[in-house]
């Protein structure tokens, strides 16, 4: 329960575009192209944006 409460606290402070697109990559399954179409973004922008997402999840790792 306890890691639950810190996923989401950790999504809480991601910008919301980054929230949405790594989201999108990892319940949703769907592609970085895929992510890009449908959020109206570059390639390059929905990559970047995940990236931010795993680096915040693997920060939130290493601190516990």
């Amino acid at each position: 329960l306890e890691a639950l409460i810190e996923i989401d606290q950790l999504l809480d402070g991601l910008k919301p575009q980054v929230r949405t697109a790594f989201l999108l990559a990892q319940l949703d399954g769907l592609s970085c192209p895929e992510i890009a179409r449908q959020m109206g973004k570059s390639l390059a922008t929905v990559e970047r944006y995940i990236a931010k997402g795993l680096r915040a999840c693997y920060a939130l790792r290493f601190e516990s």
